[in-house]
């Protein structure tokens, strides 16, 4: 029987700390080394990808780390570093030691693990999430050229900024240096905007399951990716209730003996699923007809608030989208 191997990473931006130990934790090699395939592979060459398992925590720099580690045929877990509470709660943190305890957590099949989706899904989600980026960046640049308008007693008719406007705007103030710079970054924006729009449309309409999701009203190509994207695969989760937890739509509970508190919605959660259901949300109960959504709003609006009802609907719109995906089956009104 083929002997099995534990190796503890300590992975940073340019060098990683490795520990590896047998069965019994005796330790059969330790280094500290950059970050190249020549160096990882040097470290694991008498380590056999067949019985070696690694363990490398959710960093900045874990996909790059993770795809130099599967592609030499590693089996590689991938910890929670929030629920890692051994080395999130040492006194005395060193790269040696935090290394030493991921082997020794990995040995012990203690590890709290992250979801690794594939690299198409990775793919996807570094594009959606660039998007959103840009969204802040044009956002950002459009206040400062408000601001900048304000200060100098400029009023523009329309309240977007859009092509008649940098146009008009361009032409009319085109002495103003700080203006037409701030003009010039905006066209400049839209043109990438248009780009990583177009990109996002052409894989949306070649997927199966974002057409599905795109027959929920207020969802479109750009949402409907941008949720396969963060949930990656369905059946990692059990029930909805515990995809509405990973969107941070469930409330927080506390108990203590026979006392129980349900507090405000749980914090650590995937913020941007969080923030595409509540958008959708917004639109599913303006939508004209006969609406569950909205008459679930309006019900709850009266006694809780718009803010938490609309965070409700999102719950019921999130446990819809679990059970459109698990079932393959679209949208309907019921």
């Amino acid at each position: 029987m083929e002997k099995k191997y534990y190796v503890g990473m300590d992975i940073h931006k340019a060098k990683t700390y490795a520990i590896a130990k047998d069965e019994e934790g005796n330790k059969v090699a330790e280094d500290e080394f950059r970050n190249t395939k020549e160096k990882f592979l040097n470290f694991l060459k008498d380590l056999p990808n067949t019985s070696t398992k690694i363990v490398i925590e959710s960093t900045g720099v874990w996909e790059y780390i993770y795809s130099i580690l599967d592609e030499l045929g590693y089996e590689v877990k991938l910890a929670n570093p929030f629920k890692t509470k051994a080395i999130a709660y040492a006194k005395i943190k060193t790269d040696k030691i935090d290394a030493n305890t991921l082997c020794d957590l990995l040995r012990g099949d203690l590890i709290a693990e992250c979801y690794i989706p594939k690299k198409e899904i990775r793919e996807l989600r570094d594009l959606t999430r660039m998007r959103g980026t840009f969204v802040k960046e044009g956002t950002r640049l459009k206040n400062h050229i408000r601001a900048h308008l304000n200060k100098r007693g400029i009023k523009v008719n329309s309240r977007f900024i859009g092509k008649k406007a940098i146009k008009d705007l361009s032409e009319t103030y085109k002495d103003d240096y700080v203006l037409i710079t701030y003009l010039q970054r905006l066209q400049e924006h839209k043109k990438q905007m248009l780009f990583i729009e177009k990109l996002i449309y052409g894989i949306a309409i070649k997927n199966h399951q974002t057409i599905l999701l795109m027959t929920i009203p207020g969802i479109a190509e750009v949402r409907a990716l941008q949720i396969i994207s963060e949930i990656g695969d369905i059946n990692r989760f059990d029930s909805s209730e515990k995809l509405a937890s990973f969107c941070g739509l469930v409330p927080g509970i506390r108990q203590s003996a026979n006392t129980i508190k349900v507090g405000r919605l749980v914090k650590a959660a995937n913020k941007n699923l969080k923030f595409v259901f509540i958008e959708a949300s917004w639109n599913i109960i303006r939508t004209p007809g006969k609406n569950r959504f909205r008459e679930f709003f309006d019900k709850l609006s009266e006694k809780k608030g718009e803010q938490k009802a609309i965070c409700a609907v999102a719950r019921k719109l999130c446990c819809t989208t679990y059970a459109m995906l698990k079932n393959d089956r679209e949208f309907i009104f019921l």
